[in-house]
């Protein structure tokens, strides 16, 4: 039997305290072969338990697993080729070597086995391709040289100026060797009123001169009428005799205009650029009988912007 001494009755509070935090020393509560009917139920400890019990019953029993609905869960295909992938992946990792500690081995074998292929160009070997080939070349130069042609003659690329001289020229009667010119006071008594600088010349024939008759005529850079230049000035005629001058006795004739610039900053302005100039023009005749329309043009200077 149980020992009264350890009965709920006899405990003390302080001896119930203790129970809660030590186990039982007691060897009989620990025997297993004890009767149960010597147990008392009635004790504040087994009611406590019934309450538990009671609180926590189930509303509704349980089913059997038999009577459970089976559900099977499908993996979406999406899931399943990006399982595999990553399985791949790693797969490939693990074989593939640490290439972060040989990057100067790996650079050296890659260089190493590197090896530039000359790309071989193919070459026309029949005789269509050959043809067709210097054709094709032949067509490509011809439209090249029609474009530059087309665009030279449209915007005039030709850096001659249309009032350069074209000394030495022979004619049928008189050959000019060269033509001097510059700017200088007036000399004739019949130049014009107001004018302070004249274009002057001097005319040099040429070893084929044989005889006739030049005329001179001073040209300004101002347009006349019909888009010709505007003459300035008298004409001058001189008559040659086996290649010499009958006013000067030589091949040389000096002559000086009667129209020209009123003031001198027409001059600066002259001589600061090049694109106009004043000019000469000769032309010949086979004698002084001959008429002006029947003179044939001979040489042409312009005048050089200098003063002497």
């Amino acid at each position: 039997m149980p020992n009264k001494s350890n009965s709920p009755d006899n405990q003390t509070p302080q001896d119930s305290s203790n129970q809660d935090n030590t186990l039982s020393d007691d060897l009989d509560f620990w025997n297993l072969d004890n009767d149960d009917n010597l147990i008392e139920t009635s004790s504040e400890d087994l009611d406590e338990i019934n309450k538990i019990l009671a609180a926590n019953k189930l509303a509704s029993p349980l089913k059997s697993l038999s009577e459970k609905e089976l559900v099977i869960n499908l993996p979406d295909e999406q899931e399943i080729i990006s399982s595999l992938e990553s399985h791949e992946g790693s797969e490939l990792k693990e074989q593939l070597p640490d290439l972060s500690t040989n990057d100067d081995e790996f650079s050296s074998e890659t260089d190493s086995q590197i090896v530039v292929i000359p790309a071989k160009i193919k070459t026309p070997t029949s005789p269509i391709e050959k043809i067709a080939t210097l054709a094709c070349y032949i067509i490509i130069i011809g439209v090249f040289a029609f474009l530059i042609h087309y665009t030279s003659k449209q915007h005039n690329f030709d850096t001659a100026k249309s009032y350069e001289a074209n000394t030495p020229v022979d004619g049928e009667n008189a050959s000019i060797k060269t033509i001097e010119t510059w700017w200088s006071q007036p000399v004739s008594n019949n130049t014009k009123f107001g004018v302070i600088l004249v274009p002057s010349a001097t005319i040099t024939l040429g070893s084929n001169s044989t005889s006739g008759v030049i005329r001179s005529v001073f040209y300004s850079s101002e347009e006349g009428l019909l888009d010709n230049l505007k003459p300035k000035g008298d004409p001058f005629t001189h008559q040659f005799h086996n290649g010499k001058f009958l006013s000067s006795g030589t091949n040389q004739v000096t002559i000086h205009g009667t129209d020209g610039f009123t003031e001198i900053s027409n001059f600066m302005f002259y001589r600061s650029q090049d694109e106009e100039r004043w000019t000469i023009e000769t032309k010949e005749a086979p004698s002084i009988q001959t008429q002006i329309n029947s003179f044939k043009d001979l040489a042409q200077a312009p005048i050089e912007p200098i003063r002497k």
